[in-house]
């Protein structure tokens, strides 16, 4: 769990002579998605892909019955808003095709392949292809004609010589697929439930599986389909449904940096519950399992879908790097994060002059850093009504600590934290001219309002917990190898209305597990144990040190759960444990008794008297201690502490766990100390 440091900077941490050094820069993630152009193109079902040479081709199905159009656009420079609203009908496609069949558009190595499907003459499933990035296409061609000359509901394809679409078939609806060797294949039929109802599908492609994310117009699921088995799974339900309250229609999937973005159009016609609205929500996911509840574009009205792109380098203008959530009537966009951008990066290092770091497991940690302001320095940095700039609500304090080291002396530093600016306080007086900014971790999203009920069944408690953090907007998630991880919950209820700390705290609370965030922006969760190794000891570097006890504890638990089906009438199932040593000093008996219908079996039952038995024990310590600040500490470390012996010191020894840690620094009083409070092992 330590924080590893380098050979000179754990030297200089032995020190009396310690010079700190301090970095720290604001960093603007935040995808600020603004009005970018206006095509004014009437809405229709559309996609998008990325050519190969950078430019944006784009596909639409006008709107018109069984005798729409199917057109596509190649977009080379972003800021031209000519190239957004032109429009070119593809070769056999002017008033013949169904409207509501969908279309896609991918790259499939190269290779550009448009479809749609055939209204008027027929139902077959076309495509036409594009060998030159999009200026030229060939076709259509027939990939294949539904069984039953079937209604097409949605079209998707993941750029590897696929067509994935949802069709009509007895009693609902049914997926099927078909793939391009020298011609395309046979219709593939999956072989799961029919669907009830159809309204878009998107898909992606590993390299091994595909995963398809569909919806019946009100429910966002998921499922596989492995084409070397010819094998189709069930899935996840990434969204259920809210009786016919919210419609979810027209998914697309894409993929930048490490994340899968799904869009797609959340409404509410209103008869139900009176609200009216059309708009999409980005959710997001990094294993296409678990997928946070996202966040809506509510300035965007959008009725047949929204395609998201991330483009670093376009083929040609003044854009730059941008992303683009795209219909065909309107486009936004957001700038990329660049790092050399004086509108989204800033160091504030040596303008310093004082901060707090506090962190507390099982709590956002929290920072509050004043910078020097004087004459204004900073004024122009700050984000305004009009113009966003690095420092701004949201964005990242990225904060790094160390020591100088070497001849001369430089920075030594290493990461211990990244905070998500809450507050932004202008402080001005005769003698003081400052900005004071506050934020939080990232895992303060735990402490949003879940809006959706997610009910889950017989799943694994390392399942659950990573599906609480991605709902979160929690992606990267570090689980213990303990049995504990790989117990079944077989049932569990992630509230709407609840906060997705108080679901998270829950489940760690039944298995015993501690959680924080750490700097990498991971959320580490242990299992603690009394066996855990002293990661640093301090003696002489000690400036005040309280150790403390306190016998105000259980030492005899039982844990109820879940009473068994079957057996005799009234039966329990339960379990207890005992700390014999502490009720010996004592005399006294100290009973706690925890209920916790998730626990089914006494085994179960058992494991958790354990577990509340060893947090009892660990609770009765508290001690506390001042050291130079030392960045190798986290949350949850072991560290051994040692006083000196009489006169001057209290003899004492302990080897104890960090509960708190809160650091202090301010260069005018030259105050550069970490406060730890302790806890037993």
């Amino acid at each position: 769990m330590v924080r590893p440091l380098d050979t000179a900077l754990t030297t200089a941490l032995t020190r009396s002579t310690r010079r700190p050094a301090v970095l720290l820069t604001v960093e603007d993630h935040v995808p600020h998605y603004i009005l970018y152009q206006t095509p004014g193109v009437a809405d229709a079902l559309n996609d998008a892909c990325i050519a190969n040479d950078k430019s944006i081709v784009r596909a639409q199905v006008t709107r018109g019955g069984f005798a729409a159009t199917f057109q596509v656009q190649r977009i080379t420079d972003p800021a031209s808003a000519a190239q957004w609203s032109t429009w070119a009908t593809l070769p056999g496609a002017a008033n013949v095709l169904f409207q509501d069949g969908g279309c896609a558009v991918s790259n499939s190595h190269g290779v550009l392949r448009a479809f749609a499907q055939r209204g008027t003459g027929g139902s077959n499933l076309y495509a036409w292809t594009s060998t030159d990035n999009g200026v030229t296409w060939t076709g259509p061609a027939t990939v294949l004609t539904p069984p039953g000359n079937a209604l097409l509901k949605g079209i998707s394809s993941a750029g590897n010589d696929d067509v994935f679409f949802i069709y009509d078939v007895s009693g609902g609806e049914a997926i099927g697929c078909s793939f391009f060797t020298s011609g395309w294949s046979a219709l593939t039929v999956w072989t799961l439930a029919t669907l009830a109802a159809g309204a878009g599908l998107a898909v992606t492609w590993s390299g091994t599986v595909y995963t398809i994310v569909y919806s019946d117009s009100y429910t966002l699921a998921t499922c596989t389909f492995t084409p070397a088995t010819t094998t189709w799974r069930s899935g996840v339900v990434i969204a259920p449904a809210t009786g016919s309250a919210i419609g979810r229609i027209a998914p697309r999937l894409s993929f930048a940096s490490g994340i899968y973005t799904l869009a797609c159009i959340e409404f509410d016609a209103g008869m139900l519950t009176g609200s009216v609205y059309s708009y999409p929500r980005l959710r997001q996911s990094v294993d296409l399992l678990h997928w946070s509840n996202g966040v809506i574009a509510h300035e965007i009205t959008a009725n047949y879908g929204i395609v998201l792109l991330s483009l670093p380098a376009p083929n040609s203008g003044t854009a730059g790097p941008r992303t683009y959530l795209a219909s065909p009537a309107v486009v936004y966009s957001a700038g990329m994060f660049q790092s050399a951008s004086t509108a989204q990066s800033l160091d504030v290092s040596n303008a310093i002059l004082s901060y707090k770091r506090i962190e507390q497991a099982g709590k956002p940690a929290r920072l509050e850093v004043v910078v020097d302001n004087t004459r204004g320095v900073f004024n122009s940095f700050v984000t305004s009504p009009t113009a966003y700039r690095p420092i701004g609500l949201h964005a990242s304090l990225v904060l790094s600590e160390g020591y100088k080291v070497g001849t001369p002396p430089i920075a030594d530093v290493v990461k211990v934290g990244v905070f998500h600016i809450e507050q932004i306080r202008f402080v001005r007086s005769p003698v003081e001219h400052s900005l004071l900014l506050v934020g939080h971790d990232l895992s303060a999203t735990l402490d949003l309002v879940a809006r959706y009920q997610n009910v889950y069944n017989n799943q694994t408690l390392g399942f659950l917990l990573t599906e609480v953090c991605a709902r979160a907007g929690l992606f990267s998630v570090v689980l213990p190898a303990t049995s504990q991880v790989s117990q079944i919950v077989g049932s569990f209820v992630l509230q709407a209305g609840s906060l997705y700390r108080a679901a998270l705290n829950e489940l760690c609370s039944t298995y015993g597990l501690s959680y924080f965030l750490d700097q990498n922006e991971s959320m580490q969760f242990y299992e603690l144990s009394s066996s855990d190794p002293s990661v640093w000891s301090y003696q002489p570097e000690i400036e005040a040190v309280h150790f403390g006890s306190t016998d105000q504890r259980a030492n005899h638990i039982v844990v109820s759960g879940k009473p068994p089906l079957h057996g005799l009438f009234g039966a329990l199932t339960t379990a207890e444990a005992y700390d014999d040593a502490h009720l010996r000093l004592l005399g006294v008996e100290r009973l706690l008794h925890h209920v916790d219908p998730k626990l089914t079996t006494v085994a179960q039952c058992s494991q958790k008297a354990a577990l509340l038995m060893a947090n009892e024990a660990r609770s009765s310590v508290m001690h506390t201690v001042t050291i130079p600040l030392n960045p190798a500490l986290q949350l949850l470390d072991c560290v051994t502490l040692t006083d000196g012996v009489a006169p001057m010191g209290s003899g004492q020894q302990a080897t104890c766990r960090i509960a708190q840690l809160d650091v202090r620094y301010d260069a005018h009083q030259c105050v550069n100390e970490m406060h730890l409070t302790l806890e037993g092992l």
